[in-house]
């Protein structure tokens, strides 16, 4: 047995295996990248179509989980319905989920039926988020007719400033999509609850009630906004001014032109070193924030001024460019004027 196991161990190999080479990439990427992307490639169409198809059809569970008393759960919902009716998804049918009635009617629904519940001092706090959550989401969907009767509940002031404020933002982002597409708008009512804010004493109420008044073009909105370029607010008198140029009402221009004369001739109020106390600095920063808007403004308009129109901009404006003005400020003023020279 030993013996012949000797032999067999000592024989020449008549046929010798071949060299062992290392495989090449070719052969690497064969077995593993290739699949790989395989397999990549179905899950993400998987994750696709199934995000697709949610997209359009969950709607209504978010809506049920925006009525939860489960914060989180909530707070998550609102920022997928959010998502969803931004994202330009339609239904099956090819109607965008911002214009599907049954959406409309199911979140205007919920937001009624919220509006109306009594809290205890314990769910105060966590039941008004979820009414400005749902006012708010009101402004994203154009169904005017299931939206704008449950945001002019929201103005009546037995409700929370915060929620008013939220109807008042979400009435001039949902005004504004159904007349740009010239959608029925019942004003009625609505303006009559806007009026009653600008006679009320909030500032920032009314800063926001102008602003959602500048969407509507009827007499009696356009009457308002006149008159309340002279108004004690300077942001009340710039978005009224706003509103009226964007509809064609040149005597805005007046105070566009004033908000800048006036910066101009005290320069000093620019100085960032001069605001000491909490007040000074809220004073200070709403000057340069209504002059950036100022500017803005008058940038946007430059193209459809008259001569003398861009002259007297000029004149109020290039004071700014000196290097007695800080330099954002002589910064943004210089823009102007060149868009102004065009």
């Amino acid at each position: 047995m030993v013996n012949t196991m000797n032999n067999v161990n000592n024989e020449p190999a008549d046929n010798p295996l071949p060299p062992v080479e290392p495989p090449s990439g070719r052969f690497i990427a064969q077995l593993f990248i290739i699949p790989s992307l395989i397999v990549a490639g179905i899950v993400g169409l998987f994750l696709l179509f199934s995000w697709s198809g949610s997209q359009t059809q969950d709607w209504q569970t978010l809506i049920v989980n925006l009525g939860r008393d489960n914060t989180h759960r909530r707070g998550r919902a609102f920022h997928d319905l959010a998502q969803l009716l931004n994202s330009g998804k339609a239904t099956e049918t090819g109607i965008p989920l911002e214009r599907h009635p049954p959406l409309a009617n199911a979140l205007a629904d919920l937001t009624n039926r919220t509006l109306a519940q009594q809290s205890t001092p314990e769910q105060q706090a966590d039941r008004l988020q979820q009414k400005v959550m749902l006012v708010r989401l009101l402004g994203l969907v154009d169904v005017p007719q299931a939206t704008i009767p449950v945001l002019e509940t929201a103005l009546s002031d037995n409700h929370d400033p915060a929620v008013r404020q939220a109807a008042l933002q979400a009435i001039a982002s949902a005004g504004k999509q159904a007349i740009d597409r010239k959608a029925n708008v019942d004003k009625t009512r609505l303006l009559t609850g806007l009026e009653r804010i600008l006679n009320d004493d909030d500032t920032a109420l009314r800063r926001d009630a102008t602003v959602a008044l500048g969407v509507f073009s009827s007499k009696t909105a356009l009457r308002r906004l006149d008159s309340l370029l002279t108004d004690t607010d300077p942001i009340v008198r710039y978005n009224a001014a706003v509103s009226l140029i964007r509809q064609g009402q040149l005597q805005g221009l007046t105070v566009l032109n004033d908000t800048i004369r006036q910066a101009a001739d005290d320069r000093a109020s620019l100085d960032l070193s001069q605001p000491k106390t909490r007040a000074e600095v809220q004073a200070f920063e709403q000057r340069w924030l209504l002059l950036q808007l100022t500017f803005k403004a008058v940038g946007n308009i430059a193209d459809s001024l008259d001569d003398k129109q861009r002259s007297n901009f000029q004149a109020a404006i290039t004071p700014l460019t000196s290097n007695q003005t800080p330099d954002r400020i002589r910064i943004d003023a210089k823009r102007v004027l060149q868009q102004l020279k065009k």
